[in-house]
């Protein structure tokens, strides 16, 4: 019991703007709280969203007790409410064991979904820090179940042990239609009597029942949280009222039958639920030989139509089409142009004037969800609302007959519903097609929307199109909708790439500014000067480069050259594997062995490490044969072994000589210019990802002009295929890990789509950072957003400060993650210290990334693991790599920012800003590696200690880089009209130490996993016919919980399935055939961390799926209409087929030799290889099986379909009719042959 009821403050409030005037009453004068919403008081209550006042609440002569201008507040229930602030401790609001309460109010509910939980008044349960979520002291509900309100009694209670249930609801079995007008709600109750409880609708009890926690008597939650009126969870929509509300009440006793009763007084009949209208919209005049289509966002619900005193939203998008057949709906973004997410439900309205005969017809109607279809102003037909489903359990979903023979059929729940209309007039009469997409618990897709139509006296149908159009039949077949649905996507793409380039051009101003400011930048800082060189025309990184080797060449004479090899080649890599880990860059215990002067010096012991000439004298050797654990070193793993320590040994002995240049014969000798065939199948799959065509070959090999290779590259940079070419590298780099089934470790949002858009739009990668990193736009809808995400990590912003660090400054900071870098310069607080400005707040160190206090105490000898953070300190966001950047937090800084107080923003600004050379820097090292094998730094994401093997030159990379407003294409422009990139790949500088890394001809690459099976498709001319990304096709969940991919058309479309439970029913069979070549060759579908290097070795598994696995098999086969079917057909002799198979599949003409072994087989029966065209027997189709889904994978036949799907899948589609079998198989396994030629995986 509360020891205040002797003494209440009672608060009579009324809805105003103005200063807090509360009245004060004692106990016995009335409720502890009541808020009657007129216009004249002040209140202490603050408004929070969409809340409109002085509406009309209950009046005269319908509810005389009332005043004649009563007024009421409605509320829009996108998370509007009142809030007031609890007094504080033992206060009015708080209920405990033995206390009454009455709760009431007047209601007049707009819209109520079934399911909802709508808030009337609660204390607790908010969502404010510093409150537990189970914190309801008591709240009033409005709950939709079964087409009715019912009223809800909710409380918390005290939980004795963690993760018990501690909820109590009370529903009641009775209750009202909504739109029916002003109701009174009241419950009353006396805390820890469960049987006290009662419900009250209109002055009458009601009998309820404890739906959820049972009745208990244990104290409920008390504390000092807010009350909120109309909406609860932070602002939950499925939590908020959407209606009218007056006389909100909260009494501190149970009042009784007779008051209750007197509290509803109504003269008339209550009124009916109001009628949603029928009427076809009038849209007046539409253009011409289009279906208009425009999509509105942000409805009630997904379940009913709008009521008559409500209106539409304006449309937020539209499109036209020339049918009535649409699939998908335009991408939404937010003012930068960032993906962001629809708010659904979105009705989506088709209308357009069409020209139909006269006579009595049928109408088709398929939608996914809720739809209705006017035909001349009649309403022809409608369809139902899409509800939700169990997880896993739901019954399996027979596959829909067509409807008519020959027709596509509907697809997985899609609905199909038919109507009659009978037209008298042959002129254009106007059909609106109007479709619900989506809701809040669901995505918006519409499905494939269709309004088809079978004309009186035919037996098909066709899918309606406007007037002027109507006379182009478009027949409901699969290969008719197939063609136009590829023609609706590349318009709608269209649209797309309008819509965000528009949006993106509100940031153009900034950028351009800020690119200014980079030029500047540059004047003042110039790029060394490009080195002289007998080259007509040189390309300056040909410059930089034989000036570094002319250098190497005047080293390579003197005749030290051989002793200086010795070192090179046997010292300095035990020198760099055992001991520069903390003796390089780093000084451990004082020592750094960066070069002989330093390591003569010795470190903070005095002695020295090395002295020439005396090997026991030296602290190095020393240490390294020590048996003392303390002493010896390195301090972990293995010792090294004698054959190690003796070349030391010998080293020492003669003088400890240490070169400072080491010249390789090999390496300063340019390999030979590569020739056409290799060029044009080179330069294609460094910028566009595939093979170049059999035409594209021809044309260039054909082509004479002397600048044929730079227009080619040209040409390249400007295909859209560009940004698919890039999109594997840079989801490795940065991590994007989406699953479809479970989020676990680390997983992201799908931010590809961000980078996709940013690299088809050629965004200056100083721009695509910066927006990457400022995580806008819709976090599951492909936004920036998504790259914040980081699923079970306790620090998700210490993990993407990681990533960051990795990617863009060459800085390792993995160790750091728990405790400082032990090989490594940087700390824990550097890393922390970017996870703060990431988050735009000081960030505490979790306990769980903390190395324990345990671990130290077990060891023996000083740890190199140092921990400098404890758990749970305090870091406050800060830059904390000026001195290896460039970059620092100072005014020139804020100038290049919109928010100068935005910490976030710094960050993206300190990091791409023309000052941080070193972003700049790591782009241009990381764009050259991908096209000339290794990199200026080796490796990318860790410069520390590994230093620049031509330092003016990528300099001037970088500052060439920035002065090109940061555009990579024409920085690829530039490498690859190079000699250097021009030459044979018989480099090996990845695995030189810096100095020994000359660039006399590139490293040779194999091709990516995605490169390969692209090729693969491409070369056979076949379409990636996988299933889309996704268990949930028919789009019942929101994107935060089963999220769709689309389906791929490029290899790095694919992503995580995450079958952990290894069911058959959550396979994706066609897809998975894909992902088994490029598992083999190092795709790996989890990036629970970033990577900038795959692997690349050799392994058993490659050659196995080159040469059995299910997609070659797929693809190499001559299958029914195929392109290598037709290639087949259409050849004039066997010669010919053969250079085609060959200029498709590795972009050159047979050798002789090759030739020889491959004609034989094409030249037998070639003029008798195709079947008599009477005699062709096209084969038929399987039956379609039923669809398995998310929702029903549980169901006995889902393993069972599942299993049968693979196996269609294992047995490859069927054979072309129009040739012979034995030719046929013998042209197949040339296909097969010239595939499993070593060279169509590497890059020549």
């Amino acid at each position: 019991m509360n020891s205040i009821h002797h003494c209440l403050c009672v608060i009579a409030i009324s809805v105003a703007s103005g200063s807090v005037v509360p009245a004060i009453v004692h106990a016995d004068d009335g409720p502890a709280a009541f808020w009657e919403f007129g216009p004249e008081e002040a209140t202490p209550i603050r408004p929070v969203g969409g809340i409109h006042r002085d509406v009309p609440g209950p009046r005269p002569p319908t509810f005389p007790d009332f005043p004649v201008n009563n007024s009421a507040v409605n509320f829009d229930g996108k998370g509007s409410r009142f809030v007031f602030d609890d007094p504080g401790d033992d206060s009015p609001f708080d209920f405990d064991n033995g206390d009454e309460i009455t709760l009431e109010a007047w209601i007049n509910i707009r819209d109520l979904s079934e399911g909802d939980h709508a808030y009337i008044i609660g204390k607790g349960r908010t969502g404010n820090p510093g409150f537990s979520r189970d914190n309801q002291n008591w709240a009033l509900r409005i709950r939709g179940l079964q087409g009715e309100a019912r009223v809800s009694f909710l409380f918390a209670t005290v939980p004795v042990e963690p993760q018990q249930r501690n909820w109590h609801r009370y529903t009641s079995l009775q209750g009202f239609r909504p739109q029916t007008g002003w109701h009174h709600i009241a419950v009353t109750y006396r805390f820890g009597e469960p049987k006290t409880m009662q419900t009250w609708i209109d002055g009458k009890q009601v009998p309820g029942v404890w739906d959820a926690g049972g009745p208990t008597s244990k104290t409920p939650a008390i504390d000092n949280d807010q009350i909120w009126i109309g909406s609860a969870l932070s602002g939950a929509a499925g939590n908020s009222f959407r209606g009218g509300l007056d006389s909100v009440g909260i009494h501190r006793e149970m009042l009784d039958e007779k008051t209750m009763q007197s509290r509803y007084r109504r003269v008339g009949k209550a009124p009916e639920m109001e009628s949603i209208s029928t009427e076809m919209p009038e849209l007046g005049e539409l253009e011409s030989g289009k279906v208009t289509v425009t999509f509105h966002e942000g409805l009630p619900t997904h379940d009913r139509w709008l009521y008559p005193e409500e209106t539409l939203p304006a449309a937020a998008s539209a499109w036209s089409g020339s049918a009535f057949l649409l699939d998908q709906i335009p991408l939404k973004y937010d003012d930068w142009g960032i993906r962001t997410g629809w708010k659904a439900p979105v009705l989506v309205r088709m209308a357009a004037d069409v020209t139909l005969p006269p006579g009595e017809h049928t109408i088709l109607m398929r939608a996914r969800g809720m739809a209705r279809a006017w035909v001349d102003g009649q309403l022809v037909t409608m369809s139902k609302p899409l509800v939700g489903a169990p997880h896993g359990e739901e019954p399996i979903t027979p596959v829909s007959p067509p409807p008519a023979p020959g027709h596509r059929p509907a697809w997985h729940r899609c609905q199909e519903a038919t109507g009659q209309v009978e037209i008298t007039a042959s002129t254009p009469v106007r059909v609106v097609f109007d479709a619900m997409a989506g809701g809040k618990r669901f995505r918006p897709e519409p499905g494939e929307l269709t309004l088809a139509v079978r004309l009186e006296g035919d037996e098909s149908f066709s899918v309606l199109r406007p007037a002027g159009l109507s006379e182009f039949t478009l027949p409901l077949t699969d290969t008719a909708i197939e063609d136009e649905l590829r023609r609706i996507q590349q318009t709608m793409t269209a649209l797309n790439d309008t819509t965000r380039r528009q949006a993106a051009g509100n940031q153009d101003a900034y950028w351009t500014n800020r690119h200014q400011a980079a030029r500047d930048w540059l004047a003042a800082n110039p790029s060394p000067a490009v080195p002289p060189t007998d080259q007509p025309t040189p390309n300056p990184i040909d410059a930089f480069l034989q000036a570094s080797m002319q250098r190497g060449d005047s080293t390579q004479q003197s005749p030290t050259a051989t002793k200086q090899h010795a070192f090179f080649s046997t010292v300095l890599p035990i020198l760099k594997s055992e001991c520069f880990r903390c003796h390089g860059e780093k000084d451990k215990g004082g020592l750094s062995l960066g070069s002989r002067a330093l390591a003569v010096r010795g470190g903070d012991s005095g002695e020295p490490a090395i002295k020439p000439g005396d090997p026991h004298a030296s602290e190095l050797i020393v240490r390294l044969r020590s048996d003392d654990d303390d002493m010896r070193m390195p301090p972990s793993g293995k010792p090294l072994s004698e054959e190690k320590i003796k070349v030391l040994e010998k080293w020492i002995s003669d003088g400890a000589k240490w070169p400072e240049l080491q010249p390789d014969t090999v390496a300063t000798e340019s390999a030979a210019l590569i020739g056409d065939s290799a060029f044009i199948r080179r330069a294609f799959l460094d910028t566009v990802g595939v093979v170049p065509s059999e035409n594209d070959v021809k044309q260039f090999l054909s082509d004479t002009s002397p600048d044929k290779r730079e227009r080619l590259i040209d040409q390249l940079l400007n295909d859209p295929r560009w940004a698919d070419n890039w999109m594997g590298y840079w989801l490795d780099v940065l991590a994007e890990n989406p699953t479809m089934i479970n989020a676990s470790l680390n997983s992201t949002g799908p931010f590809r789509w961000y980078l996709y858009d940013s690299l088809r739009d050629n965004k200056p990668i100083d721009r695509m950072v910066s927006e990457l990193l400022m995580m806008r736009g819709g976090a599951h809808d492909g936004g920036s957003a998504g790259f914040a995400l980081a699923a079970q990590n306790d620090s998700p912003f210490a993990a993407k400060g990681h990533i960051v660090g990795n990617a863009f400054l060459g800085i390792e900071m993995q160790c750091a993650r728990c405790h400082d870098s032990p090989y490594h310069s940087t700390t824990q607080r550097d890393l922390y210290s970017l996870a703060a400005m990431f988050a735009r707040k000081s960030l505490s160190v979790p306990k769980s990334s903390t190395v324990p206090a345990g671990f130290f105490e077990k060891s023996d000898r000083n740890s190199l693991i140092k921990v400098t953070l404890k758990p749970g300190e305090k870091v406050t966001p800060a830059w904390p790599f000026a001195d290896v950047t460039g970059a620092k937090d100072d005014d020139s800084l804020r100038a290049l920012m919109q928010r100068s107080d935005d910490p976030r923003e710094k960050l993206a600004t300190l990091i791409t800003a023309p000052q941080n050379q070193r972003f700049a820097q790591v782009i241009a090292n990381r764009i050259w590696r991908r096209y000339i094998g290794a990199g200026i730094v080796e490796p990318p994401q860790d410069w520390e200690g590994n230093p620049a093997s031509h330092p003016e030159l990528l300099e001037w990379l970088g500052k060439e880089l920035v002065g090109q407003n940061y555009d990579i294409k024409q920085l690829t422009r530039t490498i690859m009209t190079s000699q250097l990139y021009q030459r044979e790949a018989v480099g090996q500088n990845r695995d030189a130490a810096p100095e020994q890394r000359k660039f006399a001809a590139p490293d040779r690459r194999r091709l990516t996993a995605e490169q390969i099976a692209d090729s693969f498709f491409e070369a056979t001319g076949r379409e990636m016919d996988v299933e889309p990304m996704t268990l949930d096709p028919d789009g019942r969940a929101a994107s935060n919980t089963r999220n769709s991919y689309g389906k791929p058309h490029r290899c790095w479309m694919f992503v995580s399935n995450s079958n952990e439970r290894d069911r058959p029913s959550l396979t994706l069979p066609r897809a998975e055939a894909v992902i088994e070549m490029l598992t083999a060759f190092g795709w790996t579908a989890d990036r629970q961390a970033p990577k900038t290097d795959r692997e690349t070795e050799p392994n058993v598994l490659q050659p196995a799926v080159m040469a059995n696995s299910t997609l070659t098999i797929s693809l190499t086969k001559a299958a029914d209409a195929s392109p290598l079917a037709d290639l087949a057909v259409e050849a004039d002799s066997p010669r010919e087929l053969l250079d085609s198979l060959f200029l498709r599949f590795v972009s050159r003409r047979p050798t002789a030799a090759e030739t020889e072994i491959f004609l034989a087989p094409l030249r037998e029966d070639f003029s008798d290889r195709l079947v008599p065209q009477d005699e062709i027997v096209p084969p038929e189709a399987p039956p379609r099986l039923p669809q398995v889904t998310w929702w029903n994978h549980v169901r006995n036949d889902a393993n069972t379909i599942q299993q049968e799907l693979a196996s269609r899948v294992l047995q490859g589609p069927p054979a072309d009719p129009r040739l012979t079998t034995a030719w046929r198989q013998r042209y197949e396994d040339v296909v097969w042959s010239i595939v499993n030629l070593r060279e169509f995986v590497w890059i020549p």
